[in-house]
């Protein structure tokens, strides 16, 4: 089943009604604390384990990028480590066609 929805622009999008919705999970921390972060994942049982994920830290940003579906923002952090997701912001997003 499809509904509109309306888009950024505000023309309006059909979307399946019952999609799971997506998030990016933007994940920041500091030089000193990348060793931490990447530590955290070690025992820890979750979906995005030994998947590859977008980052910045051999360039010096020190942030880490993850799409996820989830019900909600709290489901979709808790696909991570404790001391990650306490350092990660949940944001739904959908994709969108660009003129």
């Amino acid at each position: 089943m499809f509904r509109d929805i309306p888009d950024v622009a505000g023309r309006g999008v059909a979307a399946s009604v019952g999609v799971v919705p997506t998030f990016l999970l933007c994940h920041r921390h500091a030089a000193k604390e990348c060793r931490f972060a990447y530590a955290a994942w070690k025992g820890t049982e979750s979906p995005l384990r030994h998947r590859p994920a977008v980052s910045s830290c051999s360039k010096g940003g020190h942030m880490v990028w993850w799409t996820v579906e989830a019900s909600d923002a709290h489901a979709a952090l808790s696909q991570l480590p404790g001391y990650v997701a306490d350092r990660t912001d949940a944001i739904e997003v959908a994709e969108v066609p660009i003129p």
